[in-house]
């Protein structure tokens, strides 16, 4: 019996349904063994006979001793009813009996972690929901009023047997739930139930609002906090999350910083005074929420509050937070020792992740250059092009932002407040973007004639400005002039790339080939990375060290990068990426025809953008902070865009459930009718 973090002896019933209620979700270090005792009674019911039967101590007490050779760490008693069903203290007189027989360091009981997790987390008043008889759970409320805890409200199911419980859907539990969801009440509880209803836990909390912890969810993160295991598991809700920021845990496994030290950190008070004025700044209030843990497409700030993610870190986490491929990737290379060592040497994660690129491109884009972020990897483009043609102008489209150095932004359009800077290099040319008309074709043919033109970049998708799309037709028209006069196309992908739009690379989509493609934001995989891919006429034909800078794709980014990209050629999820632009299209359309603050909606797979007008019909930069400020306020994270500040941008992570993505238009839609 191995195991790395710690090995956990359980005791249960002889139901034989729970090992899907509580191994599966152990962390994979964890070593487990079961024994089970014949304590459950014979064509019976959930009723109270057969809890008075299981919570005899005698067969558990044989069942523990037949792993006292094997001396683990942990010994878990998983019958719920039974652990309560004789009142307070009998949870305790099973533990210690059982931590004896088997020589454990350390027991608990369903019910035991219950109170256990209602005091840790101060929920001192609590609803119920329970699959048993009504006797049964009498029993478990007087079990929870003896140790303090006030109840708000009850359902009590009464369920027949296991396979019931097994049974129950999510609708079924949503009902049960929403029935006994009362303000007063910190937390819903679930009797019994157990992890196999752990993949609806996510959707049950995004849909109520508040965490709802089955009893044996319980016993899993007692047993993890009794190992001292901080326990990230994205199927188990929020309550084991909560384990990587208690600032009870011995180690820390998935972080690096004790959270304790950091407790002092959970609000932003003396930020003002220490950050510069020209950083990215909340524009929705004086106090941002900190965020202190984070689970898929949920953040959670210092105070326990969660939030949905429809801002996805400026669209950069794209299988959303924590994402098993990514913080294992994560740990296997921060195991390797190496932070950093220069660009001038290369680790196998960066290694990999080229060759990977290399495959997945095709051979006009196989040769990658590496970049810190989006905005360097415009820089790499601008230089490329130029080296390439000797040629110093570009063209660029209305409404576009390629980045904020200085020719990244002299490529961009919309320079904000840096509009005071003047003319910068290089000299750019602006279009209207992809307006088919005679005029436009007449007007593109002819800058390209002049034989001075390094490059044409354009979005395919403009998210800053208000996630609009590019017209297809002019993009191939675009591309069809650009081969004619022999003037690289490059494609600023920062935003579309890695999934978004429904497929890897929008270029795809679209079947347009550009020759210098820029990939950022989620090419990092959550952290800071870059990359601009072209040909090899293009980015082999400079000299060494032309372009290169400390951290490009640094080895993390590139462990990060590479676990992303290898997911989302697994899971391959564009037709459920073109399902989350639809149903968000559904939701939002109404509003567009009801409300006259709604001019319109614009976007693709899962980037959209509602458009906010004033009475005038006008952009109203206000209105729209308002409306972000009011779903805010109810738990829903924004993006800012639009060239007037007055789009709500939304840009899920790629795996956001239906559930999630109901409620948050619940709350937008709630938000614009408040105003």
């Amino acid at each position: 019996m191995k195991g790395d973090l710690g090995r956990v002896a359980f005791i249960w019933p002889s139901d034989g349904l729970n090992d899907d209620e509580f191994l599966a979700y152990l962390p994979d270090d964890v070593a487990w063994l079961v024994n089970r005792f014949p304590g459950t009674l014979e064509n019976h019911s959930l009723d109270i006979e057969t809890f008075k039967a299981s919570a005899d101590l005698k067969p558990m007490v044989s069942a523990a001793r037949m792993m006292h050779s094997v001396r683990p760490d942990i010994v878990a008693l998983g019958d719920h009813a039974g652990s309560f069903i004789n009142g307070k203290g009998s949870d305790l007189e099973q533990r210690d009996a059982l931590t004896e027989a088997c020589g454990a360091a350390h027991g608990t009981t369903v019910s035991t972690a219950l109170i256990r997790v209602l005091q840790h987390f101060n929920w001192q008043r609590v609803s119920v929901c329970s699959p048993y008889t009504e006797e049964v759970t009498d029993k478990g409320l007087h079990f929870l009023r003896q140790h303090g805890i006030e109840i708000a409200a009850v359902e009590s199911i009464e369920l027949s047997d296991e396979h019931a419980i097994a049974g129950q859907k999510l609708a079924d539990w949503t009902k049960s739930l929403r029935r006994i969801d009362r303000p007063d009440a910190a937390a819903l509880v679930i009797f019994g139930g157990g992890l196999h209803l752990a993949s609806m836990l996510n959707d049950l909390e995004v849909s109520i609002g508040k965490p709802i912890i089955p009893a044996t969810t319980a016993l899993v993160w007692d047993v993890c906090r009794l190992l001292g295991i901080a326990y990230l598991d994205n199927r188990a809700g929020s309550l084991v999350s909560t384990l990587a920021r208690s600032p009870s845990m011995s180690k820390a496994t998935l972080k690096p910083v004790p959270m304790s030290d950091l407790n002092k950190y959970s609000s932003n008070e003396n930020m003002a005074q220490r950050l510069s004025t020209a950083t990215k700044i909340f524009a929705l209030g004086d106090a941002p929420p900190v965020f202190t843990s984070a689970q898929g497409c949920v953040l959670v700030d210092g105070a326990g509050k969660q939030f949905l993610d429809f801002a996805c870190g400026s669209g950069t986490t794209v299988l959303g937070h924590a994402h098993p491929v990514v913080m294992q990737a994560v740990r296997a290379q921060m195991s390797t020792g190496i932070l950093h060592i220069g660009p001038h040497f290369h680790t196998p994660s960066q290694l990999a992740l080229i060759d990977r690129l290399g495959d997945i491109l095709p051979e006009s884009l196989n040769v990658i250059q590496p970049a810190t972020n989006g905005t360097e990897a415009t820089e790499a483009a601008i230089k490329a092009a130029m080296h390439a043609t000797g040629k110093q102008k570009f063209i660029s489209f209305q409404g576009s932002y390629h980045g904020r150095t200085l020719g990244a932004m002299a490529l961009s359009h919309a320079r904000g407040s840096n509009s005071i800077l003047g003319a910068l290099i290089p000299e750019t040319v602006f279009m209207p973007y992809t307006i088919y008309s005679p005029d436009f074709v007449q007007q593109l043919e002819q800058y390209l004639e002049s034989g001075d033109i390094a490059g044409v970049i354009i979005e395919t998708v403009q998210a800053t400005a208000g996630m609009r799309s590019a017209d297809p037709h002019c993009l191939h028209l675009i591309r069809k002039l650009t081969k004619r006069y022999q003037v690289p196309l490059i494609f600023d992908e920062v935003f579309t790339g890695f999934g978004r739009t429904g497929s890897l690379f929008h270029f795809q989509q679209l079947g347009i080939e550009p020759d210098l493609l820029i990939l950022g934001k989620a090419a990092g995989g959550g952290v800071p990375g870059a990359l601009l891919a072209g040909s090899a006429a293009l980015l082999r034909h400079w000299k060494p060290g032309t372009q290169s800078s400390t951290f490009q794709m640094h080895p993390l980014s590139a462990a990060t990068s590479l676990a992303t990209l290898d997911e989302l050629c697994r899971l391959a999820p564009w037709d459920r990426v073109v399902a989350i632009g639809d149903r968000i299209r559904a939701g939002l359309q109404p509003s567009v025809t009801s409300n006259p603050h709604v001019a319109a909606l614009h976007g693709v797979g899962a980037m959209w953008g509602l458009e906010i007008v004033g009475a005038d019909g006008e952009a109203d930069r206000p209105l729209t902070k308002h409306i972000r400020q009011i779903a805010l306020r109810h738990g829903l994270i924004t993006w800012e865009c639009g060239l007037d500040g007055h789009v709500i941008g939304l840009t899920p992570p790629l795996l956001v459930s239906d559930v999630e993505i109901d409620k948050a238009i619940e709350i937008l839609i709630q938000a614009i009718n408040q105003v």
